[in-house]
């Protein structure tokens, strides 16, 4: 599977580059980020640039304070539904201070959130990356995740 995060600012070298890199390294999916310039978010056209940067037959994952909060378990049950149901490219979509742009919004087969509580969107990342690390770990019984 591939997986595609688009979102808005640039993750330059830090300690959180680092832990993001550390979840996703083991992966066995593929995973690309997609980066759009936070200056963009101020402009008309920033929606457009937006939806850009989603690949063509992807399914859709915006991630929202608003949407469902998962527990990891049910996350990876929902990978595992999607990848036997022929899903072979998931996008997630992570905006910035602004949300994500409506019509992003609207696309999305599900918005996803991780709590009630606004994280910075940088955070954002490494949440959904250890995430998707941890859903990998369930799905193969690793003993990672513990109930």
């Amino acid at each position: 599977m591939h997986i595609t995060i688009v979102a808005v600012g640039r993750l330059k070298p830090s300690p959180l580059l680092s832990l993001v890199q550390d979840y996703v390294t083991p992966l066995h999916w593929k995973v690309t980020f997609k980066e759009l310039d936070p200056k963009e978010e101020a402009k008309s056209t920033f929606g457009e640039k937006f939806l850009s940067l989603i690949p063509k037959n992807t399914f859709l994952i915006a991630l929202d304070e608003k949407g469902t909060s998962l527990s990891s378990m049910d996350f990876s049950h929902h990978i595992e539904k999607w990848q036997t149901q022929g899903e072979s490219h998931l996008c997630f979509l992570i905006g910035a201070a602004r949300g994500l742009p409506p019509l992003a919004q609207q696309k999305a087969q599900m918005t996803l959130s991780f709590g009630r509580t606004t994280w910075p969107h940088m955070m954002v990342r490494l949440l959904l990356v250890e995430q998707l690390y941890r859903a990998q770990q369930i799905l193969s019984g690793h003993p990672y995740h513990r109930e």
